[in-house]
């Protein structure tokens, strides 16, 4: 029984020991965001419904890259329910295969926090990160086959926590850089649980890989 508990008491400071503190990842972070470029990715996409109590799980695909204008991102969902979602400037595109249709979205005023929430755990430094969250260390989780860091990311602007964001999860692997999994939590309680595979930092990719482009004959519409 002695040697159980011991047993026990050596791993656990093994875990402890191995333990990045938030200093270490934001560190990391940090470094990394100065070099960013451009990110691609494999992902899988859950979508919770609080008043429902229901989830939709989506897979796909991200490219996102830094312009001299913003950022610029394109994430491709696959079957059942295929749909497109392009981010550029302070414009929103939602494209519809099957209804043959492009939603256009104005972010307006919120485009610079459209920008940063995008480059989340990717190209944003540490100061404006602290800038715009409060930023806790919520503790170590296994996701996958990866140990890591799990970072809560409460925005400081009330009307950003009223309106459209209350919370912000970010997992980060040891020695990494970039979340492996982010949580966006709503007012409503509905979030959207992003989990990335076969991530590519800097990839050398076409302008292509990352802009929305329809056939001829979709109909654009302004919610």
């Amino acid at each position: 029984m002695r040697s159980f508990s011991s047993s026990i008491l050596v791993a656990v400071l093994a875990i402890a020991a191995r333990a990045d503190s938030l200093d270490d990842v934001l560190a990391r972070m940090d470094a990394a965001a100065k070099d960013f470029k451009s990110f691609t990715a494999k992902l899988t996409r859950n979508d919770y419904t609080a008043v429902l109590n229901e989830s939709e799980q989506m897979t796909g695909t991200m490219a996102m890259r830094r312009t001299k204008n913003g950022m610029e991102a394109l994430t491709q969902f696959d079957e059942p329910n295929p749909h497109a979602i392009y981010f550029s400037g302070r414009t929103v595109r939602v494209y519809s295969p099957r209804a043959k249709t492009v939603e256009i979205y104005d972010t307006g005023k919120l485009a610079t926090t459209a920008d940063r929430m995008m480059l989340l755990g990717f190209g944003v430094s540490t100061a404006e990160l602290r800038k715009d969250y409060d930023v806790k260390r919520a503790g170590d989780e296994t996701i996958g086959a990866a140990h890591t860091t799990h970072l809560e990311l409460t925005p400081k602007s009330a009307d950003i926590r009223k309106n459209y964001v209350t919370k912000i999860d970010l997992w980060i692997p040891d020695g990494q850089a970039n979340p492996i999994q982010e949580k966006v939590t709503k007012p409503s309680k509905d979030y959207y649980l992003v989990t990335y595979s076969d991530p590519k930092l800097n990839p050398s990719l076409p302008d292509s890989a990352y802009i929305l482009k329809t056939p001829p004959g979709v109909k654009e519409l302004h919610p």
